[in-house]
This record gives structure tokens, C-alpha cells and sequence, in this order.
């Protein structure tokens, strides 16, 4: 059952935010391509106080400076163009949440009792969306079919059929810039439990923008069991530099496989590197670097620092103070002066400033992006 409480005045909501980021353009985010006009909201989430396990979603009016919060029983909440998607845990189901507070299940992106999972990703500019629906056999075996859809469903297509495999499904981690490619790792069933952020191995592309549907692997000499991250050209990935202790930014230009590698950045024991973020116009990444170890204990404290790549120059260096959680950057804003990160457990959003370190929180939920009342569905 999916919980649609409705909570009346979160005026105290809106002054928070008003008092940490003031008049500052520090939720502006890369718009390109989304046709934004007329009415639109900011999305939020927190933690339901008055229902554990529960998540609510907020709708910032950028119009009108009214918001409304909605309680759900959800996970992997997505932005689409005019609507939220999210998966129900309570009814194992895919719905769509509305800035009205309407859920309904998604029209055509459903789970059955056949399937063991669903993922999916959407493209940059949200017109598109491509979901992995994967089953188990009684014998453990994965079989994955990767479908793709306008925002309306008007447009339908299955893309590849991939097994049975034991313990190996298929999952689409992004689309390219022009909404033609999707890059899909084929993923181990379980790894996600294995590091704190998402590591790759076997990624490929599916090219759909002509006739047909094309596979072709994806730049890099050697399968590499690390973190990865796509801007609109290159692929990055955070890989051991063979000396210890340190991990290297490896960059691929994704159509002519040209290579150049960032060195290292001393890590001491700070093991684990993620969630890597590239700026809208390619010349700079930031990722989480952790140190992890039995950070699934509830006795061990991650500890977390930010590292920011210069892609042009070549250069990486931790910026900031060492963080009480895992990490993960989430836009960038003020001319990509500026990178807005979130912690894990912990509501709010934080402005790491690049010109000195500065730190600095401003927004007590956790933001999640721009809605407009343009998009169809």
C-alpha cells in the first residue's frame, strides 16, 4: 500500500531553504535540451519523521514559492520531465508521483510476479527512457530483455535479449548525449553489496539510432572492476595505478578511443573511490574517495573526502574537510565553481566551494532536480 499523506503548510520547509542559500543561484543546473518553461519545481526528499522507512517527496512551486510533501514507501526515485518515478517497496510496483501529490503505477514500465528485477535509466534531456527486465529460472539462471520507450510510450521498442546466464543480468547505467546510445554493464547479480559505490566491469553500448540495434565494446584495454562515469564524450573510470595505495583517473574519448590518465592522488587508507561526476561541458570530474573498511558494521564510521579532476590540465587533488559518511556529488552549479554532494543517512545537501574547500550546507532535504509542467507523459 502506498502512503499519500498530504502534509499542509511546509512553510518551514521553504524558510530553511531561504535562509541557507538565500537569493543564490545554487540549485541552477545544465537545462539544455529540456524544454524548460512556464511552471516548474524543485524536487526534494527526506526521511518521513512520522513514518520510519518511509521517504517524502517535495515539490518546491518556483512560481508561486508554495510547496507540498507527499509521503511514500519508496526507493530509486528518478526524475522524469513532469513526474517522479520510483519503485513502491510496500507494493513492489513502479509508480509515477505528480507535484499535486496523484500516484499512479506507471502506465508501461510494470513488474510482474515473473520478474525478479527492473532498472532502469533516463536520457539526459528525459524524453527517453530504457529499463532492464530481468527473470530467474528455478535454476537460478538470468535472462534480461532491455526495452526503450518515449516519455509517452508511444514508441516501444525491445533492444536485446540477453540469456540464461547464472548469476549474470544485464543493467542500463546511461544514455549518450544525443539520446542514441545506451551503455549497459553486464552485471554481476549481487555486486552492488560488494563495494559502498557501484563498480562496472563489462560495459558495452547499444547503438539505436538507425534501423537497427548495433553492440560495440567500449574503450579500454582490460575489463577494470571499478568505478566509471559518463560526460557527453568521455568515459572516466577510477582505477588502481599499480602504485600503492592510490587510484588513477583513466579518460576515454568514447568515439575515437584516444586515452589519457590523471596520475594518482596519495589515498593513505582511504580505499574506496565513486560516484564520479563529470561538469556539463567535460573539463571536470569530482568523485568520493572512502575509507571503507566493514563499513556495513554499524561500529565503523566511513570517513569520506571529495576529489575534484581537471580534465584539461590533468590534475586531481582533494578539496575540503573528510566527511562523516559516504558521499555522493549530485550536480554542479555557479559556473562549475561549485559541486552540490549529499551523505548517505543524512538529509540536506551540501555546496563544496572550488576556489578554497569551502564547505557548506544548504538545504536540509536532499535535492533531486527541476521539474517543468511542459513534459508530456
Amino acid at each position: 500500500m502506498t502512503h499519500e499523506r498530504y502534509h499542509t503548510s511546509t512553510m518551514m520547509f521553504v524558510l530553511t531553504l531561504i535562509i541557507l542559500f538565500g537569493a543564490s543561484p545554487v540549485f541552477s543546473q545544465d537545462t539544455t535540451g529540456l524544454g524548460i518553461q512556464g511552471h516548474s519545481w524543485d524536487v526534494f526528499l527526506r526521511a518521513d519523521a512520522n513514518s520510519p522507512g518511509d521517504t517524502e517527496v517535495m515539490f518546491l512551486d518556483l512560481l508561486t514559492g508554495e510547496s507540498a510533501s507527499f509521503s511514500t514507501a519508496g526507493e530509486r526515485f528518478t526524475l522524469l520531465d513532469n513526474a517522479v518515478l520510483y519503485f513502491d517497496l510496500s507494493d513492489q510496483q513502479i509508480k509515477l508521483i505528480k507535484p499535486d501529490g496523484h500516484i499512479r503505477e506507471h502506465p508501461f514500465i510494470t513488474k510482474t510476479d515473473a520478474d525478479y528485477r527492473l532498472d532502469w535509466t533516463v536520457s539526459k534531456d528525459r524524453r527517453q527512457i530504457a529499463w532492464s527486465v530481468s527473470q530467474r529460472s528455478a535454476d537460478e539462471q538470468l535472462t534480461t530483455t532491455i526495452m526503450l520507450a518515449d516519455q509517452s510510450g508511444s514508441e516501444i521498442r525491445q533492444l536485446l535479449v540477453y540469456g540464461p546466464r547464472p548469476g549474470i543480468r544485464l543493467l542500463p547505467v546511461a544514455f549518450d548525449a544525443n539520446g542514441a546510445t545506451l551503455y549497459v554493464d553486464v552485471h554481476a547479480d549481487g555486486a552492488e553489496r560488494a563495494a559502498p559505490y557501484a563498480r562496472r566491469s563489462n560495459l558495452f553500448a547499444l547503438d539505436f539510432g538507425g534501423p537497427g540495434v548495433a553492440t560495440r565494446l567500449l574503450p579500454g584495454d582490460a575489463p577494470c572492476f571499478c568505478a566509471v562515469g559518463f560526460g557527453n564524450e568521455l568515459l572516466l573510470r577510477l582505477a588502481p595505478s599499480g602504485e600503492p595505495d592510490s587510484t588513477q583517473v583513466e579518460i576515454y574519448d568514447i568515439q575515437s578511443g584516444a586515452t589519457r590518465v590523471i596520475a594518482p592522488v596519495a589515498r593513505g587508507d582511504f580505499n574506496e573511490a565513486g560516484n564520479l561526476l563529470l561538469s556539463p561541458d567535460d573539463t571536470l570530474a569530482v568523485y568520493a574517495l572512502t575509507r571503507a573498511n566493514g563499513y556495513r558494521a554499524a561500529e565503523q564510521e566511513p570517513r569520506t573526502v571529495l576529489v575534484v579532476a581537471d580534465l584539461v590540465n590533468a590534475r586531481q587533488r582533494v578539496l575540503g574537510d573528510a566527511l562523516p559518511a559516504l558521499a555522493r556529488p549530485i550536480v554542479w552549479t555557479e559556473d562549475n565553481s561549485a559541486v552540490l554532494y549529499v551523505l548517505e543517512g543524512h538529509d540536506g545537501v551540501w555546496k563544496l566551494r572550488l576556489e578554497d574547500g569551502a564547505m557548506v550546507k544548504v538545504a536540509d532535504a536532499t535535492y533531486l532536480g527541476m521539474l517543468n509542467e511542459s513534459g508530456g507523459e
